[in-house]
C-alpha cells in the first residue's frame, strides 16, 4: 500500500491557481515536516539565511538570494533551516508555459542564485504582489492581473536556471531531453532500451545520447536507469511491498537482476537502503 501523501494544488490554493506564504525564522514550524509529493510546483525564494532539503533522497542546501523549484510529484521534506526568511510559492502547472517547464526540467542546476541585487528586488516585488493580489483580488481584471504576476515571476526563475545552462544544451538538446523524459515518465516501466525512445522521438540513438549528455551530464541509458531507481526508492520507503513485488511493478521479471542493478547504481542493497531510512 502506497502511504505516501500527495498534496493537491485544489486543497492548498483553495480554488485559486496558486498559493503563497512567507516564513520567519521558527515559523518553518508550521511548513510540512513529513515527506510528501505534490502535483503542483513549488519555487522557493530564500531572503535569509539558508535550508536543508531531502529531494527525492538527496540533500541539498539553498543559501540566501537564491531561488529554487520542486517539480510535481518530487518527493521532499524540509530537514533543517538557519535563521531563514522565505517565500514559498506554490503553482498549478496548468499556468507554467511550456517553455518555463522545459526549463525547470532539463535544467542541470538545482537551485538559481540571484547575484545581481535588482534581481532580488524585482522578485521581492513580484511574490509580495502575487501575495497581495491573493488576498485581496475580486474583479476579473484583478483575476488577469494575478496571471500575469505569476507568469512574469516564474519567467524570472526560468531566466535565471537558463543562465545555468550550457551554450550547447540550452536550444535543441534541452528541447529534445525534455521531451525524452516526457516520454521515460509515461513509459519506464514498460520500455528500458534507448533506441525505443530514439525511434520514438525519430531520431537516432546517438543523436538522443548526444543531447541528454550535453543537457544532463549522463547518457541517456544511465538517465533512464536512474529514474526507474527513483521510483524503486519511493516504493521501497513509502509502501510495503517487498523487493520481488517492486521488481515486478517497475517491469523486471527477475528480482536478483532487479537487485543488482539498484545496488550498482545506488551502491546499496534494496534491503539496506528500506534498513536505513525506516530505522
Amino acid at each position: 500500500m502506497d502511504n505516501l501523501p500527495l498534496h493537491k494544488i485544489s486543497e492548498k490554493a483553495g480554488g485559486e491557481i496558486a498559493f503563497i506564504k512567507r516564513i520567519r525564522n521558527s515559523e518553518t514550524t508550521h511548513v510540512t515536516d513529513y515527506a510528501h509529493r505534490d502535483n503542483y510546483y513549488i519555487f522557493i525564494f530564500i531572503e535569509k539565511g539558508d535550508i536543508r532539503i531531502l529531494i527525492d533522497f538527496e540533500e541539498y542546501c539553498f543559501a540566501e538570494n537564491s531561488i529554487f523549484c520542486i517539480l510535481p510529484g518530487q518527493v521532499h521534506l524540509l530537514k533543517n533551516h538557519n535563521d531563514v526568511t522565505a517565500w514559498i510559492l506554490g503553482v498549478n502547472p496548468l499556468v507554467v508555459k511550456e517553455a518555463y517547464k522545459e526549463i525547470f526540467e532539463t535544467s542541470l542546476l538545482k537551485s538559481g542564485k540571484l547575484a545581481a541585487d535588482n534581481d532580488v528586488n524585482y522578485l521581492y516585488f513580484c511574490f509580495s504582489a502575487i501575495s497581495e493580489r491573493l488576498n485581496h483580488h475580486h474583479s476579473k481584471i484583478d483575476e488577469t492581473l494575478l496571471h500575469d504576476l505569476i507568469s512574469c515571476s516564474i519567467g524570472m526563475i526560468a531566466e535565471t536556471y537558463y543562465a545555468g545552462l550550457s551554450e550547447k544544451a540550452s536550444n535543441r538538446y534541452a528541447s529534445i531531453t525534455y521531451k525524452f523524459k516526457r516520454l521515460l515518465s509515461v513509459n519506464y516501466k514498460q520500455i528500458k532500451n534507448p533506441s525505443q525512445y530514439a525511434s520514438m522521438m525519430n531520431l537516432s540513438s546517438v543523436y538522443l545520447n548526444e543531447a541528454v549528455k550535453n543537457t544532463t551530464g549522463i547518457s541517456v541509458s544511465r538517465y533512464i536507469s536512474g529514474e526507474i531507481m527513483i521510483q524503486a526508492q519511493r516504493l521501497l520507503f513509502y509502501t510495503d511491498m517487498s523487493v520481488k513485488e517492486i521488481a515486478l511493478e517497475l517491469g523486471y521479471d527477475d528480482p536478483f537482476y532487479f537487485t543488482r542493478l539498484f545496488t550498482k547504481i545506488t551502491e546499496i542493497s534494496p534491503t539496506r537502503f528500506r534498513e536505513k531510512y525506516l530505522k
